[in-house]
């Protein structure tokens, strides 16, 4: 036929069936058939022809090869017998491993040298849970028997953080890296067991927002340092962390609970704390999270949430009664992916909000102690790490950011 070459067309991948047709180019086009307009499809029409389509940009055709070639999760997770077999082989938890292993060492450098905290080696039993059974709670304790004696796995080793920062005279702030331990059911966005960096400092929420802000900062520039070839396979593109490096050098936009309320399109974007309950307050749901951050370009801090939606040790707005929370949640990739507030600064204070929560006193006396002992006005935050490596990769389910995965009701080894 003087054919310089064949066309290949790939049929049938929506269903369990696949073929190819090769389709010949002449170099005499115009002497075998009548002149074809050029035409392009975006749904197969049932046919094809060898006429030239418009041509592709250099651009457009490395963006479909990446997306071609993009590295994508295996959900072994799934797999719970066969997991650990499965992970060895796979690219894509290799890939994950160098990634965990920048981003335990990435944060060590930045609170240490960049930051002057202390890291804390705390345990992972404690009988004050940062997330008790009361109002506010955004997760399930989970309790467990060691040595005889019923203790709960930490939720958050927050309080501890709190605790060791005044073991030393104007010590800037403590943090650590450990596993954080819920019994609600998994899915995309919440785990049994996963990895926190957290931090305590001395200050105010303002001064919490620019540490946080600062950390993922850091975080993301190393990340693109060393592993710009590993996000690019997952993602598709580097554009996302690019863009939020430059957002960075300014302080990301703040809007509060009650200015949402008034930009959310449906009434699926908020639920009540309780249940038909109006008078315990409302918080956004994950489609409500969803749509700010694409309002405002891929990440905003959501602050002053109602106070019965957040955990009894965040401080009240002044001028709120008790309302409003000194806190902020920074909303990116899944959603909210930091958790941040201001603390009581008295005993007196927290004995009030442990009452407005209705959580008993008995496991917090120690706590309300240590503020008479050494009061200090401190403000914290707790980063998921694998939140934040689903943003980082632009994947959607934390289940693929464990390469040993810690999931209710399921047995994996080791």
């Amino acid at each position: 036929m003087g054919a310089r070459g064949v066309a290949l067309i790939f049929e049938g991948f929506e269903i369990d069936y696949a073929h190819v047709k090769l389709i010949p180019l002449v170099t005499n086009l115009g002497e075998m058939l009548p002149t074809v307009p050029h035409q392009f499809c975006p749904t197969y029409p049932g046919y094809v022809t060898s006429a030239d389509g418009p041509p592709a940009s250099a651009e457009a055709l490395k963006e479909i090869h990446i997306k071609i070639t993009k590295t994508a999760p295996p959900r072994t997770w799934e797999h719970p017998q066969n997991h650990s077999i499965l992970a060895i082989k796979s690219q894509w938890y290799r890939n994950l491993f160098q990634i965990q292993n920048t981003l335990f060492h990435s944060t060590v450098e930045y609170f240490s040298n960049k930051c002057k905290y202390a890291y804390a080696l705390t345990p992972i039993t404690t009988d004050t849970i940062s997330s008790p059974m009361g109002l506010g709670s955004d997760s399930e304790p989970v309790i467990v028997n060691m040595l005889g004696q019923d203790v709960y796995l930490a939720d958050s080793m927050q309080f501890v953080l709190e605790y060791f920062l005044r073991f030393q005279d104007g010590l800037p702030g403590t943090y650590y890296v450990s596993p954080s331990f819920r019994g609600e059911d998994p899915d995309a966005t919440h785990l049994n067991q996963f990895y926190h960096v957290e931090c305590e400092l001395l200050g105010d929420m303002d001064d919490a927002i620019s540490i946080a802000e600062g950390y993922v900062a850091h975080l993301t520039h190393v990340m693109l340092k060393h592993h710009s070839k590993i996000i690019l396979n997952s993602a598709g593109t580097l554009s996302h962390a690019q863009d939020m490096l430059k957002r960075l050098e300014e302080p990301l936009p703040r809007v509060t609970l009650a200015q949402a309320i008034t930009m959310l399109p449906s009434a699926d974007c908020l639920e009540w704390v309780q249940d038909e309950q109006p008078q315990f307050g409302r918080k956004l749901t994950r489609k409500g999270e969803r749509i700010l951050i694409e309002k405002y370009g891929g990440a905003v801090w959501l602050t002053e949430m109602d106070h019965l939606s957040v955990p009894f040790y965040q401080a009240y707005v002044e001028g709120s009664g008790r309302n409003k929370a000194k806190a902020a949640d920074l909303l990116f990739g899944l959603g909210e992916t930091v958790g941040l507030g201001e603390r009581h600064s008295t005993p007196e204070m927290v004995q009030e909000a442990l009452r407005h929560h209705a959580v008993p006193e008995e496991s917090y006396k120690w706590y309300i102690n240590m503020r008479q002992v050494m009061p200090l006005t401190t403000s914290g935050w707790g980063m998921g790490t694998e939140r934040y490596l689903c943003w980082l990769l632009q994947q959607n389910d934390v289940r693929d950011m464990q390469i040993i995965p810690r999931l209710k009701a399921k047995k994996f080894l080791p």
